[in-house]
This record gives C-alpha cells, structure tokens and sequence, in this order.
C-alpha cells in the first residue's frame, strides 16, 4: 500500500480534533494499529464501528464515508508498446458487455450461495456471499437507472443471506447490520417479497435470542405482505410464529400454527425447493415441533419426534442436522438419558466445527455445561476435553480488531462504502 491511497482527509480530521491515533483508538476501544491501518488504507472500520467514529470526529456518516475512500493512484508513465505498466481500468457497470447477463447470472449463483450454506454452512458460504456481494455492489456504482433496480434487490438479496450467515457464525452485530442493510436496499427496489423476508430474518434474531413477544411481533409483520409471497415464504414465517408460542408457553397456539407451516409447505414438496424459505421442509418443521417439546416441557415428546424426524432429514442439511443434533441433546438430557445426550452433543460438535456454525456451537456448550452435574458418566468428560478443539469459532476471522471484510478476495477494500 502505496502512500498515494492514504486516506489523508481522515488523517487530517483526526488531528484538526486534537486526537493522536493512541488517544482516538482509546476513546472507540480499538488498537492502536488498527488505527493506524484505517488512515492507510489497509483496514476500513466496520459498519458497526462507524457511528461512534463519526462521533468522534464530529461528522455526519456520509461525510465518513466519503473520508475513508483513499484517493485514487495516478497513473504510470507507460513506454510505447509495454504492458507491465499498465494502470488496470475498472470497468463501470455503464458500459459492460452484457450487464443483463451479470444479473442473471449473480441471481443465479445465490442460488447456488443456499445450497452451499446448507451443506457446509458459513465457514465456506460466507466467502461466497461476500464476494458476490461486492461485485453487484461495484455494478451498482455506475449502473444506469433501467438496471439500477434490479441490482439492488440482488443487493438486498445477498444481504440478507449474509446476514444468516453471519447469525449462525456467531457475529450478531453483523448480522444486525446486514438485515438493516437488506431492508434498506429492498425497500428502495419496490420488491415486498424482500421487505417481507427482512422483517422474518429480524424475527430469527429475536427468536434466538428467546424473546418471545418479538419473535411473535415479527413473524405477525412479515405476514401482513401474505398475498405477495410464496408459499415457502409463508411456511417460514408462520413457523416462526409458532416458535414464538413455544416460547411463551402457548402450547396449543404452538402446534396449530405449526400445522399451518405444514400447509404451507406441503404445497412447494415437489422437486427440489428453491429461493427464500427452501429450508422450511416438512422434515424441518418436524423438527421444530421436536424443539418446541422441548421449549414446553414435555422433553420425552421431544426425544421420541427427533427419533423419527431426523432420519428423514435429506443429507443436504448438514448444517441443519448438526443443529438439530445440538437441541435433540439438550432433549434427551432433560428427559433423563444422560450418555445419549453426550454421545449426540459430541455429535453435533463435529458438524458445527466442520461447517462454522456457532449457534450449534452454543447449543452444545449449553448441554454439556449441565452434563458436568454428571461426572460418573466417561463420556461427559470426553466431551468437555473436546470442546475448545473443535470450536466452531475457527472460521478465520478476516482482522485481528474483527473487521468484517465484504469484497472478494482480488481487491483490498475490506468492506462496501
């Protein structure tokens, strides 16, 4: 990194409000290189991290933005006929071969994005989904207005499976920042399917996080779009409604609008599901209604469904079976079944470490955190002693300060302005 793509109006921001980077990096609680590598250029700020740096330097968040764009190279001198040194131009989305094709073809890939997340989850999803991100991202810079919509519901599309993806890795601040972003670019696109599927993805925060009245509220919002969303879309949201009555102990309400996600679903069970909602099979509303079992305390019920349920499961939903796995251990300990609850939770560990799943990781840990009442049994110390080897958190994370990168591989910004 040359010193020609500093970014010099930071710098110069910084010092007109008398901070040095040690005491700017104090005040955000950062390192002080990683302040150091923002004013060079090597490191952009996470989107969470930008309100409070704006504050810092008193400037509105567009004017940060237009801060961190580090200035661009000037060109070369080139000798006649050379081609090393050559300055690469960047093609504007305004003058490309085909640009109808790129968005066909990235509507096509995020496709192939949710059958990549389903098998090997976000430790390989995640990439993926950054780095087509960032492609319709630098389209959208230049795009003309008779494409500019489409790619931006292919924009929030890709959000919004990043922030899922972030979700199940662990990283909620990101996932919060993604959904918003989501939401923000399918509202510009006009496309309430979108807007539809922000709001449920906003209700799967909530339904982690057990709170029950929001993960109600969500799903209730995220219907009102009904008579413009397909049936996979309307399995999604009314299971996660149910899941809210599990959650606050409304068992009958529970199971029948549970029943109502398997009307829902049975109606898109031929050939293989697509698009939002895909993953709401009737096998994995089975296992829901396992899981609420559990929620109602009635684990026994619980244990009995995901004997018949999981099997059923189509190989595909790895990373779905491994967090089945974790809540169906959970299950069984509190029915009493102790070495089963192990021997599954141990289970469940191998996948979420294979597939980078931290929300499996935390099921597990929860399990095996009551399994040590339990010290005769061998295999609870097995699993304590294979816990931190196997811990789903050894996605690589793209900064030692966190950052969370959004362009590919082949650029050096490290997330979209």
């Amino acid at each position: 990194m040359t010193p020609r793509t500093r970014r010099d109006a930071l710098v110069a921001r910084r010092e007109s409000m008398g901070y040095t980077q040690e005491s700017l990096a104090e005040k955000l609680g950062v390192e002080h290189s990683t302040v150091g590598r923002w004013e060079r250029g090597t490191l952009t700020p996470q989107p969470w991290r930008r309100p409070a740096l704006a504050e810092a330097l008193a400037v509105s968040l567009d004017r940060l933005d237009t801060m961190l764009r580090p200035r661009a190279p000037m060109p070369r001198p080139r000798t006649r006929g050379s081609t090393d040194d050559a300055v690469p131009v960047r093609r504007g989305a305004n003058s490309p071969d085909d640009l109808d094709h790129l968005v066909a073809h990235l509507k096509d890939q995020w496709h192939v994005l949710l059958r990549t997340d389903r098998t090997f989850g976000p430790r390989i999803a995640m990439s993926f989904a950054r780095g087509h991100l960032a492609v319709t991202e630098d389209l959208l810079e230049s795009a003309p207005d008779r494409h500019r919509r489409g790619l931006v519901a292919v924009a929030a599309t890709y959000a919004a499976s990043l922030s899922w993806l972030c979700q199940d890795a662990g990283r909620m601040p990101a996932a919060r920042y993604w959904v918003e972003q989501a939401a923000k670019w399918a509202h510009e696109a006009g496309d309430e399917l979108l807007q539809a599927w922000c709001v449920f993805r906003r209700g799967s925060h909530a339904a982690d996080a057990r709170d029950a009245a929001e993960t109600i509220r969500l799903a209730q919002a995220a219907a009102r779009w009904k008579d413009h969303l397909p049936s996979p879309i309307r399995a999604a949201i009314a299971q996660q409604e149910a899941h809210g009555y599990a959650l606050a102990g409304e068992e009958l309400l529970a199971h029948r609008t549970l029943d109502v996600a398997h009307e829902f679903a049975a109606l898109h069970s031929s050939g293989e599901p697509r698009g939002h909602g895909a993953f709401c099979t009737e096998s994995f509303l089975e296992l829901q209604r396992a899981h609420f079992w559990t929620e109602l305390g009635k684990p026994s019920r619980a244990v009995a469904l995901y004997e018949t349920a999981l099997p059923s499961l189509a190989p595909a939903y790895r990373r779905c079976r491994g967090f089945a796995l974790g809540r169906y251990a959970r299950a069984q300990l509190e029915a009493d079944l102790v070495e089963e609850a192990a021997h599954t939770a141990e289970k469940a560990l191998v996948i979420a470490h294979s597939v980078g799943s931290v929300r499996t990781e935390r099921e597990v840990k929860h399990t095996e955190q009551r399994l040590r009442a339990y010290p005769e049994f061998a295999l609870t110390h097995q699993l304590r002693r294979i816990l931190p080897a196997f811990s789903a958190r050894a996605v690589p994370e793209p900064e030692p300060d966190g950052a969370f990168p959004v362009r590919p591989p082949w650029t050096r910004s490290d997330e979209p302005h």
